[in-house]
């Protein structure tokens, strides 16, 4: 991707010229990323067939040099074992011998002369030693051929090219404990180069190059050890039973190579093989807890079975051999939360200080992440200055080196950077710095060691154990409706769409909203559109369908809502107080804003919704709610870029255009707008606090989903850690943004994800709310589950939906209990971002959707093959979607926006659904529409948890009504409504099968009839903001 710099040509995994054998060179590609290898000693061969000196008279090596350059090889080696006798401890001789071997096909004694030749010379002869290894390589020995390089680094300290050579074949083997060491010095011996910072800036991530280390037991196949390479790569890509079996073969043959013995209790933890996990740790060498991985399986298996104590000690033993493991601080971070801190005896400012080092790590994966594909001066120098509050002084001050021979940036202070990090250096400064830092002084190692070997398995306590079902799981029917109702809309971003290399721009689709904007009580539509190029409103308009009966009309010229803006995402809500649903259409350039004139019309406020104040805003989702609780509706508009350079550029793969990634252009912050209650949205982001690690926001959810009243903000982001804003304490305005030390900034293998859609619910009916977030193909969706104190933890694996996910490039998701059973679906909206060039090997563009429900065991089976109707047997580049009930007769619909054909309504008809009752929410001290109110549902035995939510993920806005499922029970329901004040309301013996409407301080529940168009959700007390 980038060339003609002052570090040589490198694509973005920085692979070098080749400048030694093609095998080392490969092996050197590898290494210049985290690679993800590993293997352990192995024994030199011997070779029966040697010579003997018999026979030889007069001076053997004379006779021999001479049959060398005769090149009679037979002879030469008739001559070798007596020149060897005549000339013991002669190097020359000896690789000479080595020469002679090789001739004759004889490599495995080559390599072993070659070694002997460096050590007859105390390992002083750099190209001798070059030579050694070369040989070695050639016959896959790679492990004799560190050790070599090893003892040479112990005789010639200084020989800094080996150190380079060692350091890069350790870390390709995914020996980092062995690694480390040689890195850090070479930093601090000013021997680095770009590809050395980046490595020891990757610890935790692996390789997708695997041909020389493939190559390697090819070429010695006693040596499986290269092998955990593979198994790595398939760990990362949740292959768990492929890796399983890879790292059983190479631990029979090397029951003690301790990366093998560590990754592979993560993958068994992954998998819940206690059984297997407990007999490896029991048999596992003493060294191994010298591994951060070691600790990382353990924590996880004990934070699994409950043993909370033990998982943080493990967490905090993880963290102590690697202070930079970034998963580590954050499993520590959110299994903290469990624990009493003053029984712990820590302070505040320590856990504070735990929350900040995650912060950091995150922020530092994201730089480095930058000037991998991005080299500037402003990048490395945000590296250094992360590098420099993390402590970590001797790599800050390297970054700035590589900063100083970029090309200049007249708005970066390089050499003010520089005096402030060589202040605070010097020979005797360490490595870390631990003053300052109160997380590297933490003592934790009171608390009980792990003993997994003597604790008995509790299979109950994993996520989801039990699903205690009222009625078994009926036929569901989802059929693809929009033209039988008379919808025929198609909001494309553009024209041929069903090609490679389409701008990246292109590639979001268009969302949508649910909003009956009459109040009639049959839902419509608001559709957004694109087609044209922005910043121009040159797009097809947006459109406003109106659902008469269930079959839809167009009404957008009457309506006047059609903006012809770029349009990506729709926000619905009612911004103005006066109980009319309003709209804003988020586009690359300026958003617009509709105001609901109650009489079936819009009015264009745009100018009352204040713009970025410069630049150009690419703006993806929104979502309208009551941030800081005056009882009026601000707005939150998502950022995944600004600027036109997303337009204009085109990137390449070779002579292919491709469409760009989200990481080729500049990030920029999203926007909080606050209803000043008189006739403007005015911006408080930057009081109401900015990230410090900018995001590209593509998904949105608001609602109470923590222990406190009031609105939450889950943001999430492309190629960057997602983002949880929640009321601060520290100010009555403040915001404060925890998605990672809350365990929801990503996976919990991953710096960030390309995550897109998210669905929030109570999924495993615990009483506390859960989400479930799409990524990017080869990354798998992730399911973040609530397990107290306000913290999530990834239970992917456990509930069975990361393999299914693998394949597939998720946008839209939604949790709908589509057939009324009481328990969620999760509904989702696949789709790549372009078509494929032929054989290029990468997923389909269009793909399936897909549809998981909760299996007896408590995970998640996929049931998309079993669904009828027709729309899921077919692929689709599916984008945005949401829930109505188009038909009112109580089963959740769902609308899907496509890059490639018309958006579908694809209408319910689950075959004996169960019971069900609807409640939507007014609010009359509180927003009206009530985002951040929470409602219990209680029937029989039963009880549901619901938010009100707004945003609802990618690109859309779903229908403001709560629909639970009560399978078989019919009885009447008890409601109780926690409006966002904290204020409670009791609503007794509410019928089932009924939609009600609960108004906040009126005692008395109003049933919505469903055969009668409903009364309008209006109350006398109107707030007028903008008109």
């Amino acid at each position: 991707m980038f060339s003609g710099n002052r570090f040589g040509e490198f694509s973005p995994l920085f692979i070098p010229q080749p400048n030694r054998c093609q095998l080392l060179y490969y092996l050197t590609s590898l290494v210049l990323i985290p690679a993800a290898l590993s293997m352990s000693g192995c024994s030199r061969p011997t070779d029966q067939s040697a010579p003997n000196a018999t026979g030889v008279k007069g001076d053997a090596l004379s006779e021999l040099r001479s049959a060398v350059s005769r090149r009679q090889w037979q002879e030469a080696w008739r001559l070798s074992n007596a020149a060897l006798t005549q000339h013991p401890g002669d190097a020359d001789a000896i690789s000479l011998v080595a020469h002679v071997a090789q001739e004759i096909g004889k490599f495995d004694m080559a390599a072993d002369l070659m070694v002997d030749a460096c050590n007859a010379e105390s390992l002083g002869d750099l190209s001798r030693l070059q030579q050694a290894t070369d040989a070695l390589l050639q016959v896959g020995r790679i492990y004799d051929c560190m050790d070599l390089l090893e003892k040479s680094l112990e005789v010639h300290p200084m020989q800094h090219q080996t150190r380079k050579m060692f350091f890069e074949m350790c870390w390709g083997t995914e020996n980092r404990v062995r690694a480390i060491p040689h890195g850090r010095l070479l930093v601090r011996q000013r021997q680095f180069d770009f590809r050395i910072l980046l490595s020891l800036s990757y610890s935790e991530s692996g390789t997708d190059k695997l041909e020389s280390f493939v190559e390697m037991v090819k070429r010695h196949p006693q040596d499986k050890r290269p092998l955990v390479a593979e198994a790595k790569l398939l760990f990362d890509q949740g292959k768990f039973e492929q890796a399983a079996i890879v790292l059983r073969r190479v631990l029979k043959a090397h029951p003690e190579h301790l990366p093998a013995v560590a990754l592979l209790g993560q993958v068994l933890v992954a998998t819940q093989g206690d059984s297997e996990f407990v007999a490896l740790i029991a048999d596992a060498p003493e060294r191994i807890k010298e591994y951060p991985g070691y600790w990382l399986a353990v924590g996880d298996w004990c934070w699994a079975e409950q043993l909370d104590e033990q998982a943080v000690r493990a967490y905090w033993a993880a963290t102590s051999r690697d202070a930079d493991c970034k998963e580590a601080w954050v499993k520590l971070a959110s299994s903290l939360q469990q624990l009493d801190k003053a029984e712990l005896g820590l302070e505040q400012a320590s856990i504070e200080a735990v929350q900040n080092r995650v912060t950091l790590l995150t922020q530092f994966s994201n730089a480095t992440t930058q000037v991998r594909y991005r080299p500037s001066q402003a990048n490395a120098i945000e590296v250094a200055e992360i590098l420099q509050s993390l402590g970590r002084l001797w790599e800050a001050e390297a970054w700035v080196s590589i900063a100083r021979q970029l090309p200049p940036d007249k708005f970066v202070s390089v050499g003010k950077v520089r005096q402030s990090i060589i202040a605070s250096t010097g020979q005797k400064v360490p490595w870390q710095v631990v003053e300052g830092h109160p997380e590297l002084k933490i003592d934790l190692s009171d608390l009980p060691l792990p003993r997994v070997a003597s604790h008995p398995t509790f299979a109950e306590h994993r996520s989801g154990a039990t699903i205690r079902r009222t009625r078994k799981p009926s036929h569901i029917v989802l059929s693809n409706e929009a033209s039988e109702r008379a919808l025929v809309f198609f909001g494309r971003t553009g024209e041929n769409l069903d090609r490679p290399g389409i701008p990246i721009y292109q590639t979001l689709g268009c969302g949508g909203g649910a909003i009956d904007f009459d109040l009639d009580g049959w839902c419509d539509l608001y559709l957004a559109a694109a087609g044209g190029v922005p910043p121009h409103r040159d797009s097809q308009p947006n459109a406003i369908w109106r659902n008469q009966n269930g079959r839809f009309i167009d009404v957008t010229h009457h309506a006047g809502a059609g903006d012809t803006g770029f349009g990506q995402g729709i926000a619905v809500g009612d911004i103005n107080e006066d109980g009319f649903p309003d709209v804003i259409a988020l586009n690359y350039g300026p958003n617009a804003l509709f105001i609901n004139n109650g009489d079936g019309t819009f009015a264009n406020a745009s100018v009352q919704m204040e713009q970025r104040d410069r630049g150009l805003d690419w703006s993806s989702s929104g979502a309208i709610a009551d941030l800081n609780q005056d009882g009026l509706a601000d707005v939150v508009i998502l950022s995944y870029g600004d600027g036109l350079e997303p337009v204009n550029k085109i990137c390449r793969d070779g002579s292919l255009e491709k469409a760009c990634g989200p990481l080729s252009f500049k990030a920029s912050p999203d926007r909080f707008l606050q209803n000043n209650g008189v006739d403007r949205l005015v911006d408080r982001t930057r009081a109401w606090e900015t990230p410090s690690n900018l995001g590209r926001g593509l998904g949105v959810v608001i609602g109470s989903f923590d222990q406190s009243t009031g609105a939450d903000v889950l943001i999430a982001n492309d190629q960057s850690a997602n983002h949880y804003w929640s009321r601060s304490n520290r100010t009555e305005s403040a915001f404060r943004e925890s998605a990672i030390v809350k365990g929801l900034g990503s996976s919990h293998g991953a710096p960030y994800q390309g995550s897109m859609g998210i669905a929030a619910d109570d999924f495993d009916r615990d009483g506390d709310f859960d989400f479930y977030i799409t990524n990017f193909d080869k990354e798998c969706n992730t399911f973040h589950e609530q397990v107290g104190g306000d913290v999530w933890r990834d239970q992917t694996v456990a509930l069975k939906l990361y393999s299914p996910a693998l394949t597939v490039v998720g946008f839209g998701t939604q949790a709908v209990d589509l057939d009324n059973d009481g328990f969620l679906e999760i509904i989702v909206s696949n789709g790549h971002v372009d078509a494929a060039y032929p054989g290029d090997g990468s997923a389909p563009h269009a793909q399936l959707m897909q549809v998981f429900q909760r299996d007896a065991a408590g995970g998640f089976e996929s049931i998309g093959d079993s669904i009828g109707g027709g729309y899921l047997s077919s692929s689709h580049v599916g984008r945005a979607l949401w829930t109505l009930d188009v038909n009112r007769d109580g089963l959740t619909d769902l609308a899907v926006t496509h890059q490639t054909e018309r958006a579908a309504i694809l209408v319910n008809h689950t075959e004996g659904a169960g019971n069900w009752i609807a409640l939507q929410l007014s609010g009359c001290h509180c927003s009206r529409d009530a985002i951040g109110a929470i409602v219990e549902v209680r029937s029989g035995d039963q009880r549901w948890l619901k938010a009100q939510t707004s945003g609802d993920g990618y690109f859309c806005s779903n229908e403001r009504v709560l629909r639970i499922g009560l399978g078989d029970l019919d009885e009447d329901c008890d409601v109780t409504v926690r409006w966002p004040n904290g204020q409670r309301q009791h609503y007794p013996q509410l019928k089932a099968n009924a939609h009600w409407l609960l108004v906040e301080c009126d005692r008395v529940a109003f049933e919505m009839s469903s055969n009668k168009t409903p009364a309008r959700a209006v109350s006398s007390s109107q707030r007028t903001i903008p008109q």
